[in-house]
């Protein structure tokens, strides 16, 4: 049995012995997508991408002899988590070996301030496991529910929790990583400290993560609220103004300007027409010297409510944030995309103000507040009317002489994630010895050619 690339398919799962492998054509192609159709241009070239297999170990010695296998016959492994990325960081390119890490999710330890499990443990199912004892995750994707542990390290880069504990490379919040080499007698290794970056936003392409410590911190009852404004930079002004009050605890920050607000057919309530809307978490006990953060922007409070219990049907208010904000929009307008910006520090609100000003309708803005460097910025997640693959990239560079860093979503190759992203070789170099056959999710690091 080979596949249509010429991989010895046959021979790879005789070499699985027990392995659980998946070869229902219509499972393998669901199983071998993400959400990379948020962008037109990657749904043009990655719809029919698919992997051949999907293999899914029931523990870490099955995933090592998976990649073993992988090795021997020289097949393409793209480590799966909860597939909820957004750029093809998961997607075959030319076939090959699923591996799905669902199995794998086992605690290894919760101690005060941190937690060490599986790459295959839901994010949501941390957060159970460690509220019981008092601690919940540091920052976590607006896909908590269901995005695995070691997909949001290996594709992510900040989330719901950022505009008080930073960016995932930010020292404490990843202390550690356990990663699986795609050899012929796979090795495990341990990174520590600076190391984990040799791992982590690499999209599986250095090594797959079998284990992963992380940041915990003490638990919050947390409220959702949203606040209505007249005018897009007083909600702007206002988030930079809640990020920067260490004395209100906070978990999101986001602006949003109208007419995104309109697309959201669960908030119609809480989003008056034509308003601009701020979307925010709080600690209950901050609501007094929240309102009177409120009033001093020109706001009104049009929301507040417990943030609901995951395990029901209501949507906490972060999933209308981060990139959960463009799939709301989608589901009322599939004609719409969406950019990431990064704006410069210091000069963020300046320079909001003056793409808001050029833009207006055709680039919305959304705007997350968070920390960056130790300095409160914002990133925007703009929801774009899609007119052109020409006119989008008009737009990138407008952004980008303005001093924007834009880790661009319509691509899945890593180095054209904003000059920033891939500033050093600590993937490349890592590469090399841990993945000697360019196995791993091969196609997203370009440099791996001059290797």
């Amino acid at each position: 049995m080979d596949s249509g690339n010429g991989y010895d398919l046959a021979g790879f799962r005789k070499a699985l012995g027990g392995v659980e492998v998946i070869d229902d054509p219509q499972i393998v192609r669901l199983k071998s997508r993400d959400f990379f159709w948020y962008s037109p241009i990657l749904k043009a070239e990655l719809n029919r991408k698919s992997a051949d297999l999907v293999a899914v170990p029931k523990d870490q010695d099955e995933a090592l002899r998976v990649l073993g296998a992988a090795a021997q016959f020289r097949i393409p492994v793209m480590p799966r988590g909860g597939a909820t990325g957004n750029y093809g960081q998961l997607v075959p390119l030319n076939g090959g070996v699923m591996l799905a890490t669902d199995r794998l999710d086992r605690t290894i330890s919760i101690k005060p301030g941190v937690g060490r499990f599986e790459a295959g443990t839901l994010l949501i199912e941390i957060d159970r496991r460690t509220r019981s004892m008092g601690w919940e995750l540091r920052m976590h994707p607006s896909t908590k529910r269901q995005s695995a542990l070691g997909g949001y390290l290996a594709g992510g880069a900040a989330g719901v929790g950022s505009v008080m504990h930073g960016q995932l490379r930010d020292w404490g919040c990843i202390p550690g990583l356990k990663v699986a080499t795609c050899e012929n007698v796979p090795r495990t290794l341990e990174l520590r400290g600076r190391d984990v970056a040799k791992a982590t936003h690499a999209y599986g392409t250095t090594g797959v993560i079998l284990e992963a410590e992380i940041g915990l911190v003490p638990v919050w009852e947390w409220c959702d609220a949203v606040v209505a404004f007249d005018h897009f930079m007083d909600s702007a002004r206002f988030g930079q103004a809640l990020a920067e009050a260490d004395g209100i605890v906070k978990k999101q920050a986001a602006a949003v300007a109208w007419p995104i607000p309109s697309l959201f057919k669960g908030l119609k309530d809480e989003c008056p027409e034509g308003k601009h809307v701020f979307f925010a978490m709080i600690a209950a006990g901050d609501r007094e010297p929240f309102e009177a953060l409120i009033k001093d922007h020109n706001g009104t409070l049009t929301a507040w409510r417990d943030t609901p219990d995951e395990d029901g049907h209501d949507a906490p208010i972060y999933e209308y944030c981060w990139n959960h904000t463009t799939l709301q929009a989608l589901k009322t307008d599939k004609s719409v995309t969406y950019l990431q910006t990064v704006f410069p520090i210091g000069r963020n609100l300046e320079v909001v103000e003056a793409m808001y000003k050029k833009y207006g309708d055709e680039v919305m803005l959304h705007l997350e507040f968070q920390r960056r460097f130790g300095r409160v910025n914002c990133s925007a997640l703009q929801v774009v009317r899609w007119k052109s693959e020409e006119r989008l990239y008009e737009i990138i560079r407008d952004h980008e002489a303005a001093g924007c860093i834009i880790p661009n979503p319509h691509t899945y190759v890593l180095e054209d994630k904003g000059p920033k992203v891939i500033a050093q070789d600590h993937h490349l170099d890592f590469k090399r010895g841990t993945d000697p056959y360019g196995l791993l999710n091969p196609g997203k690091m370009r440099r791996w050619k001059s290797a």
